[in-house]
């Protein structure tokens, strides 16, 4: 339903039923980009829960799909241009799998307030909660990515990952090993407990478009931790954070007793 605050959207956008009239208009302004097309845009911020009947060309699944290829392509050719003479591969490779990484993008989404935009029937998520909310903000900004390619051509759109991803890059690459819970977990896990740690999916719930999943850490028969989160990969870093938190209590014991 349309209000002063929401207003109609133009006749060139999708008639689908939404619970959400989002303002395209401060969202160009927040993106710094005019839409030729903002039907693309619509569906940029459109999650397939508000449309389950025509979600491949409604939502913004195919989008999400092109801008992580797009963003992966312009993170590590900023990482190669200037890392190149001082990083091997597997050190390019780890900090474009941070910059990359859904919680990096669900940060810069949240900041620039993409939640306040975006369409999506919570009654049918699983759950709804502070990282649902990252989970949609990640896959919005490289729907965005993907939609600004489409509508503008790659020069915009490589120049707002530019203004919005590249720019955390040198950041990550400073703190890497924070930002790498299972490499460090390996270390700790090797040097505390004598064996390196294992990862293993314990459960996957929810419906078909909200999967959730459930990755547990081991050293030999014990669990350490466990993680949740909308792919295996999230969830096993999450599990990892976690199994952290847990060795270091067990050092931080070890010296109290000592």
């Amino acid at each position: 339903m349309s209000s002063p605050e929401n207003p109609p959207l133009e006749t060139s956008q999708p008639t689908i039923p939404a619970p959400l009239t989002p303002d395209l208009a401060q969202l160009e302004a927040r993106l710094g980009v005019a839409f030729n097309d903002r039907a693309l845009l619509f569906r940029a911020v459109t999650h397939h829960t508000v449309c389950p009947e025509t979600a491949q060309r409604d939502s913004y699944d195919t989008l999400e799909f092109l801008g992580d290829a797009l963003i992966g392509a312009y993170v590590v050719e900023r990482i190669y241009r200037r890392y190149a003479e001082a990083a091997n591969e597997g050190e390019m490779t780890a900090l474009k799998s941070e910059v990359v990484s859904r919680r990096a993008l669900a940060r810069i989404g949240l900041d620039l307030g993409l939640m306040d935009f975006i369409r999506v029937d919570v009654a049918s998520l699983h759950t709804f909660n502070d990282r649902s909310r990252e989970s949609l903000c990640a896959d919005v900004i490289e729907a965005l990515v993907g939609a600004i390619h489409l509508d503008q051509g790659r020069d915009t759109a490589e120049a707002f990952v530019a203004r919005t991803i590249l720019p955390i890059i040198p950041g990550v690459k400073a703190t890497l090993k924070d930002h790498n819970p299972k490499g460090l977990l390996q270390e700790r896990a090797q040097r505390l407990l004598g064996a390196a740690p294992r990862y293993e999916r314990l459960a996957t719930d929810g419906p078909a478009n909200d999967l959730r999943y459930t990755v547990g850490v081991f050293v030999g028969e014990r669990q350490l931790a466990q993680g949740i989160a909308s792919s295996v990969k999230e969830a096993g870093q999450e599990a990892a954070r976690a199994a952290l938190a847990t060795l270091n209590a067990m050092a931080g014991d070890s010296v109290s007793d000592e």
